[in-house]
């Protein structure tokens, strides 16, 4: 495990697995296993509420609003003291304060809140819904007049606001996608679903894009918000950047978190660097999270049989480097073989990625019926999962399918499958679930260069970024 740095009441310990030696390619592929370690640091065990601005927006259909009326009366009268909140209701408008924009939990509030919160309404049938970009517009006005460190949407809809003309959330110019771009960044959300007549696409992609978790729930849904309030309170750190420095030969930089949430992330550029990455991450609690970083590097002029430094990852102070012996062609076929502990971590890592998007696909075939294409990719997914024994995606195969044939991947659908049960399977899919890896081990800790101070790993023998040796 590497070092450990104080940030935001985290110490992050950093550790990086690379297979050691690789064939000297002009396009060659590294994988390297990168596993960021965040542990509580300080008195704490949660942050204070009143750093927390929270709305509460509820959109139900007029079946479900005597239900969400109770619920939210539980959920409201269990907020902490201090929390700034507000809550909306049909069509986006504002159920509670009663005054003003934001509340202040205290008994008195909570009192008022009970009550008041009995006049919200159900979307209305007659009317345009609001559209999940109405109340994301929304939650972000707010949200600009309170300048707290912890910004957070808890969406609770039944679909029923979905507009047509957000479009589809998977296309950058759609609506929704746009919406989504305004306000990533300035804040987050977590989507509550009762009932299972919603499209489960926007709800995921709302969750992803804004780093919260979508759910499903049943119509009495004040223990979800609990849950959703616990979890937000754990975090230590919302927002966490993972910085990767490379040399020039390294033509492509991708980073794909593994575990817990199967997600590819997008980096930003550091000014006046090219050969820096930032990738953010964000809501860090005390917890462990695995990555797939790859590099494709131009092997051509580099020296043959001698530890190189291909990257720096740092994260919260902590750095470590990806180091790599090119070989003649004929001692490197050997590395094609699944061998050392960071061979089999990035093969089981890469393994879970194909099997997490088949079992995607599947779900999603099941939605649109069409059944021969659910059996393949499930089937897939089966396969994968009974490699690496992923029971977790057994179990939501189960939900939907017969596994007739484990390790030959077969699986058969019934002639008829309940598309509640597929909604929700989707949704819990895109929880989060780990990935059973050994623990990773490192030869020493980081070193500084003496010409330049740039930290440098313990195997490094170049400095990645004078270039002189160590």
């Amino acid at each position: 495990m590497g070092r450990t740095a104080a940030l935001s009441g985290l110490g992050i310990g950093l550790s990086v697995q690379v297979a050691k030696k690789h064939r000297p390619d002009q396009d060659a592929r590294i994988d390297a296993h990168v596993r960021v370690r965040a542990v509580a640091v300080g008195p704490r065990d949660r942050i204070p509420a009143v750093d927390i601005a929270l709305v509460i927006a509820v959109d139900v259909a007029a079946g479900r609003r005597d239900a969400a009326v109770a619920a939210l009366t539980e959920a409201v009268g269990a907020l902490p003291d201090g929390i700034s909140y507000t809550v909306l209701g049909g069509g986006a408008s504002q159920c509670y304060p009663l005054s003003g924009r934001w509340a202040l939990a205290d008994p008195d509030d909570r009192r008022h809140a009970a009550f008041s919160v009995g006049r919200i309404a159900a979307a209305d049938e007659g009317q345009q819904p609001a559209g999940y970009t109405g109340w994301l517009a929304r939650a972000r006005e707010l949200f600009a007049e309170r300048a707290l460190p912890v910004r957070h949407l808890l969406l609770v809809t039944d679909g029923g606001s979905r507009a047509e003309e957000e479009g589809d959330a998977a296309r950058p110019d759609s609506a929704l996608s746009i919406e989504l771009a305004c306000c990533e960044g300035e804040f987050t959300a977590d989507v509550i679903a009762p009932g299972a007549g919603w499209d489960p696409a926007p709800l995921i992609a709302v969750a992803e894009r804004l780093h919260g978790a979508a759910v499903s729930s049943p119509d009495a849904f004040a223990p979800a918000v609990a849950t959703a309030l616990g979890r937000l309170r754990r975090v230590r750190s919302p927002e966490l950047p993972i910085e990767v420095s490379v040399r020039p030969a390294v033509r492509e930089v991708t980073l794909t978190e593994t575990a817990p949430h199967q997600q590819r992330l997008e980096p930003d550029p550091v000014r006046d660097d090219p050969r820096r990455l930032e990738f953010r991450t964000h809501q860090w609690e005390p917890e462990s999270r695995d990555y797939l970083l790859t590099l494709r590097v131009d092997a051509s002029n580099d020296p043959l049989g001698v530890p190189l430094q291909l990257a720096a990852v740092t994260v919260g102070g902590a750095t470590e480097a990806v180091v790599v012996r090119w070989l003649p062609s004929g001692t490197a076929a050997a590395t094609a073989r699944i061998s050392g502990a960071a061979d089999r971590n990035i093969h089981t890592m890469n393994v879970s990625t194909q099997m997490r998007t088949a079992l995607n696909h599947g779900y999603a075939a099941l939605d649109l019926e069409s059944r021969e294409r659910a059996e393949a990719q499930l089937g897939l997914a089966v396969r994968l999962a009974t490699e690496i024994a992923a029971d977790w995606a057994l179990a939501e195969v189960r939900k939907v399918a017969r596994i007739v044939d484990g390790p030959r991947g077969v699986v058969r659908v019934g002639p008829t499958v309940d598309p509640g049960a597929v909604r929700q399977g989707m949704l819990s899919i895109t929880s989060g679930h780990p990935v059973e890896l050994p623990a990773t081990t490192r030869d020493g800790p980081a070193v500084p260069c003496p010409h330049c101070d740039h930290p440098a790993g313990p195997a490094a023998v170049f400095c990645i970024d004078c270039g002189r040796p160590l």
